[in-house]
This record gives C-alpha cells, structure tokens and sequence, in this order.
C-alpha cells in the first residue's frame, strides 16, 4: 500500500508541477490589466502597467488614465490565466456574457421552485408534483451556458520592468 501510495504521489507531482510552476509565474500587470478589461470600475494602476511606447498608442484612443481605461475598454466579464507561451508571453482567456442575466436566480427558475411554491402555498400538491423540473437547464444557468459568452485570447508580453509592452 504504501509503494502504491508513493507511485500516486510521483505522478500527481509529475503531472501537477508545470501547472503549479506557471500558477507562480503570473506577472502582476497582465493579472491588473486583465482585470481592467473584465470590469467597467476603475482599476487603479492598470494604465501604469503599460510602457511608454503602449500608452502612447492607448492615448490614440482617448485612453490616458485608469478612469478612461475602465470607460472605453472596460466590459463586465471573466477572465483566466491559460499559461505562458514559450517565446515569454502570458496567455489570458477573456470571456464577455452577450446576454448576461443572474444565473442563480435562472436556475431557480429552472428548477421550477418558483411555481411550485406557488402551488403548495395554494394546496394544490398535484400540481407542485408536475411541474417541470430542468436539472440539465439548471446546470446550464449555473455553468453560464446560457449567457452565450464571447471568448477572447490577450497575450502580453512584458519588458525587463514587468509592464506590458506588446498585446497579441
């Protein structure tokens, strides 16, 4: 048992090392800037994480301060680290609801709780027992299916300082 137990740990340490390594490896101003992008408040410090050569192009575009960052690119979303690229880049996955809504209260819905506590509150236990009941609906709203999300792929690349000085 216990050379099976050590085997185990071997290939979860094996397995799980390049993983936990690139957790590690996340650069402060791609994870500042990604959450910049996810939101529409202002996220201090954000415009800062960019070189000189980027906030100028940012500028372009009205872009010169962290409040001007958060109204013109700013959009509630999700993002996520995905890994680094071999030639030095950060790869993040930015995920935009099309039709956001509040998941919880779709799977609610869903689930059909709504109208059946409407219908035990009436007494009428027939019809509480046949409403309809979507578990695969509900996991639907809970996993965000039905938000229908626009995907996007950010790579940064960073100078010797840790700023962002080029976004793929």
């Amino acid at each position: 048992m216990t050379v099976f137990g050590a085997v185990a740990f071997g290939v979860l340490l094996a397995g799980g090392g390049p993983q936990v390594q690139s957790l590690w490896d996340r650069p402060a101003c791609a994870e500042k800037v990604m959450q910049a992008v996810s939101t529409d408040s202002t996220i201090s410090g954000s415009y800062g994480c960019f070189t000189t050569n980027m906030q100028t192009g940012l500028q372009t575009i009205g872009v010169d301060s962290d409040n001007a960052f958060a109204a013109k690119i700013g959009q509630s979303g999700e993002y996520h680290f995905v890994h680094k690229t071999a030639d030095g880049g950060y790869i993040y996955e930015y995920d935009r609801p099309m039709q956001p809504h509040d998941k919880v209260k779709g799977a609610i819905s869903a689930l059909g709780l709504p109208r059946t506590s409407l219908d035990v509150r009436r007494g009428d236990f027939g019809a509480a027992w046949n409403e309809r009941h979507d578990l695969g609906a509900a996991w639907a709203e809970i996993t965000g299916q039905t938000q229908q999300d626009h995907s996007q792929l950010f790579t940064f690349y960073l100078d010797g300082e840790g700023k962002v000085s080029a976004v793929k």
